[in-house]
């Protein structure tokens, strides 16, 4: 399921950063299903983040600077943070 940065912003009750509105617009434009996330430090606040098998991969095609990622098991979430 496609998302726009708009419907993120309705579904949590937010408003994105630049960067993240281009990090769910590259995101999605190349397949990828944005999800929400809330990495190690964030007080709970909620980002957009990518589950990928290849992290380094994953940041190379964003094309992006600063992307975190955080280890899931087999995979990886690469988010804004």
């Amino acid at each position: 399921m496609e998302i726009t940065p708009k419907q993120w912003e309705e579904q949590h009750g937010s408003k994105l950063t630049p960067r993240e509105k281009n990090f769910i617009k590259k995101a999605e434009n190349d397949g990828y299903k944005v999800r929400s996330y809330t990495g190690r430090g964030m007080s709970g606040r909620v980002c957009p983040g990518v589950t990928v098998e290849n992290a380094i991969d994953f940041v190379a095609e964003m094309g992006m600077k600063g992307l975190k990622v955080d280890q899931m098991g087999l995979s990886y979430i690469v988010y804004t943070g």
